[in-house]
């Protein structure tokens, strides 16, 4: 029998096709082939064995049914994602409910948006509302940010999107919710591999696109597996400067390796090394300065930007009778150098002279993390002691930030040189457990106790007097400070060094009740926490502050989550209300030049978001959510582009947004075919706190079909994906140059075509 001719009724067996998640609360469509392939022996991939299978996530920092955590969790499988064509956060997180994506400047700079938490679309070097964690390492830095590394998600075991404060587990990198990217490990079964290229065609863009991946999991003997994972992309720009006469000029390349190696010493214990290593180049930054066609009149300079990201992580796993023990060290380094056109930003494109900047930005920040984990709830006669799970442990992380900032024109050279070193540390104890009281209630406590400093030490240096007039609105600002301090060439304008410090308590109260298997419900009350840090102040201006203090956030949230028959339905919906105090907000200081952050005011968030899952006859599954987000302001303030009044509508936070994804499962002779049909919407947004720009809504549909051969040598498949068919091509962020009058704008990207072809090796 053929999948589309099977009713409801058989789903446990041929139409097994739907997950819990569908894609990781999306659609996970290689699911779909393991069971129907293991079927007819075509595969040695495990059989499903129900109509919907568990999905199983760490986010909790031990082994969960995605549906048995009383939080709000999407995760998405990496086939499912390569499957629709989702290789970068951006088009991930626009099938999570509630969250929104801003386009960066450069490939490792887009702006996230958990439950509309934001005071600007623009990505900035120094704040972050989101964390991003490559396993349990965090991938953002504490104060100077550095690159946000955007992973690659071919083979990854899981990516995971957790919504509302995670600062029990995670600390302070993780205000609003978080990214967590899970890597299949090394598999100790078989050897294997899999080879992978793709070619494609972008609207607005004269080149193709093309991607290469490869993968190997190599056992050896019963104690040792290695994984090596690699991926290698470039693609098109979009971006025409009118000046020079280039077009496409934003063209991107990546490339990323991981390598995942188990040495097990005893049944009980384990090594394990993880490393990861992650480089981009741009040729010119993503930024037009019109809104309607993708162009730029006023670029002198090329926005060339590279970044390189590098993780070492080596874990120990002891198994013990009812516990594990987990010991995890890593390190993180990264290198940021960048040369951009700051003429707008500073003003001199109004006289016809360009202005760059060249930054480079490094880091390097190790961190330590001993943790024991329940096996199966305890057992003990006393019955306080008795059906607990939990995890608790201490952690230690510290970051070396180091920033160079160089200022200047072709004529004068370097003008101005701003330095800052800032180290961040964090002491941090933590625990998170659960109980069961009789078969229906579980409540959960968990709580996170940290002491967190930052040391900053930030200088100005003049390197040129006589290029200082040519720099327009900075010059100007500059000018009078060097003639009052009388400084000279190589001299200081000033250097600011200090430390702040902060004790700071997250708890956590979750309690889930439920009713049988299909129906349950649950409630939450979480604390969230940014970590402090310091600023920029190259024009030596006397209201910049040289710290930020942290912020923090309490979520409450309240939800259910539902199966019909059998699982072939799933019907979920959550409530929420966010309360943020003491917001990290960005300014600009009095030459409107230059970012800084400094505390203002409070927002609250309240929203609704749902997820409905079918499994239909024929082949069919649907996937449906949406959410409704109201985030704003709860105090007045004044924001460098204007009055923010009490009520005012957070950036970048659609109030209504949604996705649909319909998939079918089906044969031709012996290929199996899966293909989907997707589209997602965000409502208009504003891009600021001033609200100087409306971001019209955002419809975008997609497609893709995929034949798979199981009987040919290799088991081939041909992928054909298609993303924003209808080539909505709108601003995705705005933003305003006050030196200028004008506007530099970042463009959602612009309509693909991708073919592919794969090979599983043997």
């Amino acid at each position: 029998m053929n999948n589309n001719e099977c009713g409801l009724e058989e789903a446990p067996h041929r139409c097994s096709v739907i997950t819990p998640v569908l894609l990781g609360i999306v659609l996970s469509t290689p699911l779909w082939w393991q069971s129907a392939l293991a079927q007819d022996g075509a595969s040695t991939r495990k059989p499903r064995s129900s109509i919907i299978e568990e999905v199983i996530v760490s986010a909790t920092k031990r082994d969960a049914d995605l549906r048995d955590i009383p939080l709000s969790i999407d995760a998405f499988t990496g086939e499912s994602l390569r499957d629709i064509g989702a290789a970068d956060i951006e088009s991930i997180a626009r099938f999570s409910p509630g969250v929104s994506v801003s386009p960066g400047l450069d490939p490792e700079a887009a702006q996230i948006i958990i439950r509309g938490v934001s005071t600007d679309t623009f990505f900035t070097f120094f704040t972050r509302t989101f964390g991003m964690f490559y396993e349990d390492i965090s991938m953002v830095n504490p104060s100077i940010l550095g690159p946000q590394p955007n992973i690659d998600p071919y083979d990854m075991k899981t990516v995971e999107i957790l919504k509302g404060p995670q600062g029990t587990l995670f600390g302070g990198s993780a205000l609003s919710g978080a990214i967590r990217y899970v890597p299949n490990k090394p598999d100790f079964e078989e050897a294997y591999g899999q080879l992978a290229a793709s070619v494609g065609q972008h609207a607005r863009s004269e080149n193709l696109s093309h991607r290469y991946d490869a993968m190997a999991n190599v056992p050896v003997g019963d104690e040792l597996a290695l994984r090596v994972v690699a991926s290698k992309s470039a693609r098109p720009g979009y971006i025409e400067d009118l000046r020079s006469g280039e077009d496409d000029i934003n063209s991107a390349q990546s490339q990323q390796v991981r390598a995942l190696l188990t040495w097990r010493l005893t049944d009980d214990f384990a090594l394990n090394y993880n490393g990861i290593r992650r480089e981009t180049h741009q040729d010119d930054g993503a930024f037009a300065n019109t809104i309607g066609e993708p162009t730029h009149s006023e670029r002198y300079y090329a926005d060339v930007i590279d970044s390189r990201t590098d993780i070492h992580i080596v874990s120990a796993e002891w198994a013990f009778e009812t516990f594990d023990l987990v010991a995890i060290v890593s390190n993180m380094t990264k290198d940021y150098p960048q040369r951009l056109d700051y003429s707008q930003f500073i003003g001199t494109s109004q006289t016809n002279t360009g202005t760059y900047g060249d930054t480079f930005i490094e880091s390097e920040q190790p961190s330590a993390e001993l943790r024991i984990v329940s096996g199966e709830p305890t057992d003990s006669d006393w019955w306080v002691l008795r059906d607990w799970t939990y995890v608790a442990g201490v952690f230690y992380v510290y970051s070396d930030q180091f920033l160079a900032l160089n200022i200047g024109t072709d004529e004068s050279g370097d003008t101005l040189r701003l330095q800052g070193d800032v180290d961040a540390e964090e002491y941090a104890g933590f625990f998170d457990v659960t109980r069961s009281l009789g078969e229906r209630w579980e409540v959960g406590l968990g709580a996170r106790y940290f002491r967190q400093s930052t040391e900053a030490d930030i200088e100005t240096t003049l390197l040129q007097v006589s290029g200082l007039p040519g720099v327009g609105a900075l010059g100007e600002a500059i000018t009078p400070v060097v003639g009052e301090m009388g400084a000279t060439v190589g001299g200081s304008l000033g250097r600011d060094v200090g430390r702040i410090a902060e004790t700071v308590f997250n708890p956590k109260l979750t309690v889930k009740w439920a009713y049988s298997d299909g129906l349950s419900i649950f409630a939450s009350a979480v604390k969230g926490f940014r970590y402090a840090g310091a600023n920029q102040n190259p024009t030596r201006d006397p209201d910049v502050p040289l710290f930020f203090k942290s912020d923090n956030i309490w979520n409450y949230e309240l939800g259910m989550r539902t199966e019909w028959f059998e699982g072939a339905i799933q019907f979920d919906v959550t409530a929420f209300h966010l309360k943020w105090t003491d917001m990290q907000v960005q300014q600009r200081e009095y030459t409107g030049a230059f970012a800084y952050t400094t505390n203002v005011g409070g927002a609250e968030s309240t929203g609704v978001e749902f997820g409905l899952n079918t499994l239909l006859p024929g082949g069919f599954a649907v996937k449906l959510n949406g959410s409704y987000v109201d985030a704003h302001t709860t105090t007045f303030f004044d924001d460098f582009q204007g009055p923010a009044e009490a009520g005012t509508e957070l950036p970048g936070s659609p109030p209504l947004s949604g996705s649909l994804l319909v998939a079918w499962l089906g044969n031709l002779g012996s290929a199996e075919i899966v293909s989907t049909v997707t589209y997602t919407y965000q409502e208009s947004n504003y891009n600021n706190l001033a609200q100087t720009y409306e971001h019209p809504p955002m419809e975008l549909l997609g497609a893709s079909v995929n034949f798979r051969f199981p009987e040919m040598w290799g088991e081939p498949s041909i992928n054909l994906v298609g993303n924003n068919l209808t080539n909505e091509f709108e601003p995705g962020v705005v933003f305003d140059t006050p030196n200028t009058g004008g506007i530099l704008t970042i463009y959602n990207p612009p309509r693909s075509v991708t073919l592919g072809i794969e090979f599983n090796l043997r």
